[in-house]
């Protein structure tokens, strides 16, 4: 339960960080960066077609800025092959520099024109705010009334946003303005131009008030005519027919130049970029991105998902491998919803997705280490090698707490001690019950057996915990030989040094005992306790009264598999029982 607690943690944890280094913006140029290359080429009108105020219209008509009456000219001549609408992109601000009567020709030619025109304004500066309405117009620079008292004259403005790395992904519809005058909202220049286009399609309905622009592709994927052409060549000004035609500036040297998602290096005039908003109108090209809550839903639901896979897969790499899986998923979904128009995290999305994919194994990591060194500290000593390894591998099914579980018990003691040590120096005691002990611990390791404890010159050691064991009585029983065997060679070896001869009793037995870790905060042990443990300690007692060495209950000789020759000795009610038991020896 603790540890599906940690994992839900986990993914819960990472799915709110994600969230957080979104709302703060932490991976945003990444963010920029992907969506700038999901953004696919699109076919632009035909009808939108760019007069453009380049370096040789320069060369040819004169230094910048002209006598409006170079625009008026070109009015007149669009005059009998009318466009669906026109499209100034240069603010006429100031009087001209040419005289008042220079202002008046402009004014003239488009009150006789007979065709939509949309002039320019601008906020500056533009205030950008958080709420409804986004954007305040600090002060407004706009065309002289002079040109925008006409009736076919219309006012949008030309404010582009740009984000923190210098790229206009994003026009502001409608500015609101300040001021004493409170002026009406300004729109966007080329929402208008679209809307009076008058084409099948055209709409601004729903527009957002930041709205994304939709590139249709690179610098000069819309038509360009130089401006001066149309004022010398005659055939040009009749492709001008229900045509968008905006003007505006195209030559470096005039400074209306952007990066824009689609660039490729190369920066775009800042009337494609007008032109190809209006192509987005035209098409109904549209980008909204999802709300700011169904993002934070989407994050967090990702990671909990991510962290329940670890929980309902065990296997170590298939909730990987899922994950791996339902991120691709995840991924083709928001890719189909770009497609549709809707703008989803995709950067955090995946990173809610991949956190949890890199912190749960590492939990489970780290966790299971910290497990695996309790366990060494806890049966390292006691266990055989084999056994310890089972343990690491299998921990879960180690329940150190306590439970019952069906064990062999084996009880040593050696015969006569306390007469034997009253004999002999402490020093040579020691030494010869530490030689003992490791001789007779090997052999219970090597047959898989927990080594519980030493008392006195008693040794206590049982199979079937922590690790289930089908072959339990067996490897008791062999256990037990191998320490009579081992006992002959060790004194012989003592014998050698002068120590006197060892002799020992074995007692077996089998049934179930409860298990675990018995102490207190100071100290505890895994041991086993019950009548099962009694039992094998009275047995193992009897061996001096029945000159024997090994002495097993018949329940243990029922649980031995393997064919031993054994002897029986008796019927004997041990102490602490009232039922006797047979009693057996092998020969």
């Amino acid at each position: 339960m603790k540890n599906k607690t940690a994992i839900l943690g986990i993914g819960i944890t990472a799915g709110v960080l994600v969230w957080l280094s979104f709302y703060v913006g932490l991976f945003k140029g990444f963010e920029y960066f992907i969506e700038d290359r999901l953004v696919s080429e699109k076919p632009v009108s035909p009808d939108i077609l760019i007069l453009s105020v380049d370096n040789e219209s320069i060369s040819r008509i004169g230094q910048w800025p002209w006598p409006r009456s170079v625009f008026a000219r070109a009015l007149d001549k669009m005059h009998d092959y009318k466009p669906a609408v026109l499209g100034i992109d240069v603010i006429f601000s100031e009087p001209s520099r040419f005289g008042s009567a220079d202002d008046m020709v402009l004014s003239q030619a488009i009150g006789r024109s007979g065709f939509p025109v949309v002039m320019t304004e601008e906020a500056s500066p533009l205030i950008i705010r958080k709420g409804e309405s986004p954007f305040l117009a600090g002060n407004v620079i706009s065309t002289l009334p002079i040109f925008t008292k006409n009736s076919n004259v219309a006012l949008g403005h030309v404010n582009l946003v740009q984000d923190k790395d210098g790229v206009v992904r994003r026009l502001p519809y409608r500015i609101e303005t300040n001021g004493p005058a409170r002026l009406p909202p300004m729109v966007s220049f080329s929402s208008e131009v679209a809307r009076l286009s008058g084409k099948d399609g055209a709409s601004t309905a729903g527009i957002s008030p930041s709205e994304r622009i939709v590139y249709a592709g690179p610098p000069g994927s819309v038509r360009q005519i130089s401006f001066y052409r149309i004022l010398e060549e005659e055939y040009l000004v009749k492709s001008l027919k229900n045509k968008i035609i905006l003007i505006g500036a195209t030559s470096p040297d005039l400074h209306d130049e952007k990066l824009t998602p689609v660039s490729k290096g190369t920066e775009m005039p800042g009337v494609e970029i007008q032109a190809q908003a209006v192509n987005m109108f035209l098409k109904g090209y549209r980008l909204f991105d999802i709300p700011d809550y169904l993002s934070a839903l989407w994050v967090l639901l990702a990671a909990v998902i991510a962290s329940l896979v670890f929980l309902i897969l065990n296997r170590p790499l298939a909730p990987i491998l899922a994950n791996v899986g339902l991120g691709v998923i995840y991924s083709v979904a928001i890719l189909l919803l770009f497609d549709a128009g809707k703008v989803a995290n995709f950067l955090h999305i995946n990173l809610a997705w991949t956190l949890p994919t890199i912190l749960v194994p590492s939990y489970r990591y780290f966790a299971g280490e910290k497990e695996k060194q309790k366990m060494k500290r806890l049966f390292g000593k006691y266990v055989s090698k084999s056994v310890l390894n089972e343990i690491l591998k299998n921990p879960d099914k180690v329940k150190i707490g306590g439970e019952e579980r069906e064990i062999t018990v084996l009880f040593s003691d050696i015969r006569g001690f306390t007469t034997l040590s009253e004999k002999m120096e402490s020093v040579k005691l020691v030494s010869m019950l530490n030689r003992y002990f490791e001789a007779m611990t090997e052999q219970i390791i090597k047959y898989n057996g927990v080594l519980d404890k030493y008392i006195g010159d008693a040794i206590m050691a049982f199979w079937g915990a922590p690790i289930a064991d089908e072959k339990q009585a067996d490897n008791a029983i062999k256990a037990a030989k191998a320490m009579l065997k081992s006992l002959v060679k060790l004194n012989e070896e003592l014998a050698a040094e002068g120590f006197p001869e060892i002799n020992i009793g074995i007692g077996l037995h089998s049934g179930i005992a409860t298990v675990g870790n018995f102490g207190s905060r100071a100290r505890f042990d895994y041991t086993a306790i019950g009548d099962t443990v009694n039992v094998a300690s009275r047995l193992e007692g009897l061996n001096k009264e029945y000159g024997m060495n090994i002495i097993i209950s018949e329940i243990t000789k029922q649980n031995i598999k393997e064919n031993y020759e054994f002897k029986r000795i008796g019927n004997v009610t041990v102490k602490g029982r009232q039922e006797p038991i047979n009693i057996y020896t092998i020969k």
